[in-house]
């Protein structure tokens, strides 16, 4: 793997918005940065503590959901004979759902033996209802029971905890040497399609109970301050800084960015842009006059058009193949024909900003590329800084506005309950 496909496949995972890596990445800094001021600030006990919760948080966090889908993956779609791959947008509409069977060719990725044709054909029995009704179960379920987990963590650490404060005021019954110290984590809300926005719905209840389980007061605006700030930069921040990269380098640079990084290194697209045949290329999928099936087969029937090429390298159109390695669109897997549409016009935007800038093609892409990968970087750089550095300083500042200390307050609580 050259220099460019790994600068390729780097930027294009922090820069997408329905990948979970970024938001880890966030996270991970975030996580690290306020157990290393738990322990400095606070001492071995709110390390301890600190540590248990932002660790074990985020493995419940990043792991709960895919590992209790994957479970009734294995239980109940098995018992019911349904593939879980078989998207359930495609059973929503009845146009949608008979292009796909029709149009139904290769293998189903998940498993090497059943067709795309025949994985399709059982979900739509009686009009898609077990499949639809399994997804929408198998998505409450996880959801509910990672928070179920996360319930449980958070009350075996408080107990650890308190149970260190024990064996701490044991071992120094004759002499009185006090400890104190804290803890912390996420928010949000839910859409079943996007694992992003599935996480909104964790992080909503890891903060519900995080500030509902708070030891004392000032415990409980701590939370508030780290959930809070954390909510914002992780999904709502980014976000911001995004845009405002994106509107500043088309409007002061000519250089629109805002197609993935995927597309704008496919050597197709600059071929396309070469010939001048982009703009030709994209009218011939008419959005306002074809009807939904038409816009679809067009999909099907055109495959080498700059904009069904770019959609796959978008991951808006996902591909199979069948045993020979032939490959075709999945039709199990969703088109979202809004996204293809945005995708067009993102395609003739680039095209009309490079007539308009007198350079040659090499020399705006490779500029376009470059500003692409440093808006990607900047927003991660931006909300690290944020995340790592001033929240947790936040954190501490108002616990020693709060108690004249940045020690452990929950510990010394504790200590008097126990004494």
């Amino acid at each position: 793997m050259n220099i460019n496909a790994i600068t390729t496949k780097i930027v294009s995972t922090l820069g997408n918005k329905e990948s979970l890596i970024p938001v880890m990445v966030k996270d991970g800094v975030d996580s690290a940065s306020l157990t290393y001021k738990s322990f400095k600030e606070g001492g071995i006990i709110e390390g301890k503590d600190r540590a248990i919760d932002e660790f074990g948080t985020q493995a419940i966090w990043i792991g709960g959901i895919p590992f209790y889908k994957k479970l009734i993956d294995l239980t109940l779609y098995k018992y019911a004979k349904i593939n879980p791959e078989v998207d359930p947008r495609i059973l929503n509409n009845k146009e949608y759902a008979s292009w796909a069977l029709k149009n139904a060719k290769g293998i189903m990725q998940n498993d090497k033996i059943q067709s795309v044709q025949s994985a399709i054909k059982k979900c739509i029995k009686n009009n898609g209802s077990t499949a639809k009704k399994l997804y929408g179960a198998k998505v409450i379920s996880a959801t509910a029971l990672t928070l179920i987990t996360y319930f449980l963590m958070t009350k075996a650490k408080q107990k650890n905890t308190e149970n260190n404060i024990r064996k701490e005021l044991n071992s120094v019954n004759s002499h009185n040497i006090p400890s104190f110290k804290g803890n912390g984590k996420k928010l949000a809300e839910a859409i079943m399609f996007n694992p992003v926005h599935n996480m909104k719905i964790i992080d909503a209840g890891i903060t519900s109970e995080r500030l509902m389980c708070s030891r004392n007061k000032t415990e409980f605006f701590e939370h508030a301050i780290k959930e809070g700030g954390f909510l914002f930069f992780i999904y709502g921040f980014g976000n911001l800084i995004e845009k405002g990269i994106n509107n500043f380098s088309n409007k002061f640079f000519k250089k629109p960015i805002d197609l993935k990084i995927d597309v704008l290194m496919d050597d197709k697209l600059k071929d396309s842009i070469i010939k001048g045949s982009l703009k030709e290329e994209c009218a011939k999928l008419n959005f306002a006059e074809l009807t939904q099936t038409k816009k679809l087969d067009f999909l099907i029937n055109n495959p080498d058009n700059i904009l069904v090429q770019s959609a796959k390298k978008a991951g808006i159109i996902k591909t199979t193949k069948d045993k020979a390695g032939k490959s075709f669109i999945d039709t199990s897997k969703y088109i979202d024909l809004k996204k293809l549409e945005e995708l067009k016009y993102d395609l003739l935007n680039l095209d009309k900003n490079f007539k308009l800038s007198g350079e040659n093609v090499n020399s705006y892409l490779n500029k376009v590329k470059a500003l692409k990968v440093l808006s990607v970087l900047a927003n991660i750089g931006i909300s690290c800084l944020f995340l790592g550095y001033l929240i947790p300083k936040s954190i501490y500042k108002y616990r020693e506005y709060k108690t004249g200390t940045k020690k452990f307050h929950v510990e010394e609580n504790m200590k008097n309950n126990i004494k």
